[in-house]
């Protein structure tokens, strides 16, 4: 990829990072198929979810080692699914099952018949093994559906291609993107996220830019090279981990006072600095040379899917034609890689982490009247309050936003044999 074509898309993720809680670019959609579906029938869906609400990855000791700040004990170690966790997606996916048995691909009562939903799950994590089985559990209540993955721990091709060898990234061009991220951080940090480290700075260790105790958080960023491996550093980073944990806090339900130190009105600060966390995606997770690779299973797993070809998952079963709805649970960084891959921006008004918790991306089949057949992509999430209480959000109203998808010039009906990843190298 020429490095004009990578600072473009680089400035493409840094946009979307920098408008987070903006109108942005997804429109909301309801159910109802609108009118340019009318009379179409929706044939196959695939799934890819973020798991539920979490723990930190880090214990309150380390978080006090980077910070300088005390943070909340977790009911669970970290990195594990929490009970609140579990309600939650519970909730999110009873909200999809009855989404898509209003549109017809899931039956209006009784079970699917064998065979017409497949759920598989990334097996490094505990998170996303137990997400999939709450999923199957509620996607279609007392059906006896069924989660799927590789044996714990195992790293997985379809949620990551490069730590399994089935791709290969290209460290001279990741080198060269990121340091073109330094660049351009270094020049032109959106004012959003300039505002989300200060505002972090102030909070967490407000002498910590001039020598005193504490991180800081507003320094440019640099880059390293760890075992021919390129990586970012800087306080910026670590600021997208604080304001990730505590947006995690705050959809726990955790009391005020150990949401962001007693902060006064938790989610409007959340609405300040998340930005740090999209920036950060925009930067590491969302660029080209990064997603692509990684990616390159799963992209071409859907792709196949949307054109009943058969899939074989890691442990050798075969998804076949006739499967209508395929589930992968995954992460974040799932999320961010498809919408890399496949040109999908997102923001939401009242979640102001577009990969929170949770958050689901949809490629949708429909037949047309005419016979022709189109993919659409649909985003799906609960709302900052709504993950909080562990309420089911509306996927037939608000909840659920149609995204044009880039690679098929923008088109939100892209036609099925034209749905192809960004072609950049």
């Amino acid at each position: 990829m020429k490095s004009t074509s990578l600072a473009r898309a680089l400035g493409a993720t840094l946009l979307l990072a920098a408008t987070l809680g903006s109108n942005a670019q997804a429109t909301e959609t309801s159910a109802t198929p609108d009118s340019a579906l009318a009379g179409a029938t929706l044939e196959k869906i695939v799934l890819v979810a973020r798991h539920g609400v979490r723990s930190p990855t880090r214990s309150p000791a380390e978080l006090k080692a980077q910070t300088g700040r005390d943070w909340p004990a977790w009911p669970v170690p970290p990195g594990q699914l929490t009970e609140h966790g579990r309600a939650a997606l519970a909730a999110m996916t009873d909200a999809l099952g009855q989404r898509y048995r209003l549109l017809g691909l899931l039956p209006a009562t009784g079970c699917p018949a064998p065979g017409i939903v497949a759920i598989w799950a990334d097996a490094a994590d505990d998170r996303t093994r137990q997400s999939g089985t709450i999923m199957a559990e509620h996607l279609a209540p007392r059906c006896g559906l069924q989660s799927h993955a590789l044996p714990a721990g195992h790293t997985d091709p379809f949620f990551n291609a490069v730590g399994t060898g089935a791709a290969k990234r290209d460290e001279a061009r990741a080198t060269n993107a990121l340091a073109q991220a330094v660049a351009r951080d270094r020049d032109h940090r959106p004012q959003p996220v300039q505002a989300a480290l200060a505002r972090l700075q102030a909070l967490v260790a407000p002498d910590g830019c001039t020598g005193a105790a504490g991180p800081c958080l507003t320094e440019g960023l640099t880059l390293s090279t760890s075992h021919g491996t390129p990586h970012l550093k800087g306080g910026p980073l670590l600021a997208s981990t604080i304001a990730e944990n505590m947006m995690l806090a705050y959809v726990q339900g955790m009391p005020p006072e150990q949401v962001a130190w007693g902060t006064p009105d938790a989610a409007a600060l959340l609405a300040t600095i998340l930005p740090a966390h999209g920036y950060a995606a925009a930067l590491t997770r969302r660029q080209p040379a990064f997603a692509f690779p990684r990616g390159a299973v799963l992209s071409r797993a859907i792709i196949d899917l949307m054109a009943d070809r058969p899939v074989i998952l890691p442990d050798h079963s075969e998804i076949g034609p006739n499967t209508r709805l395929v589930l992968f649970a995954g992460h974040d960084t799932t999320l961010d890689t498809l919408g890399a891959i496949f040109g999908l921006d997102w923001a939401f008004a009242d979640q102001p982490d577009f990969t929170a918790p949770d958050t689901t991306l949809a490629f949708e089949r429909w037949r047309l009247k005419d016979g022709s057949r189109v993919v659409r992509a649909v985003i799906m999430h609960q709302g900052l309050e709504q993950l909080r209480a562990a309420r089911q959000p509306d996927l037939t109203g608000n909840g659920a936003t149609i995204l044009p998808i880039g690679t098929c010039a923008g088109t939100a009906l892209c036609p099925a044999a034209d749905l192809h990843p960004t072609r950049i190298f």
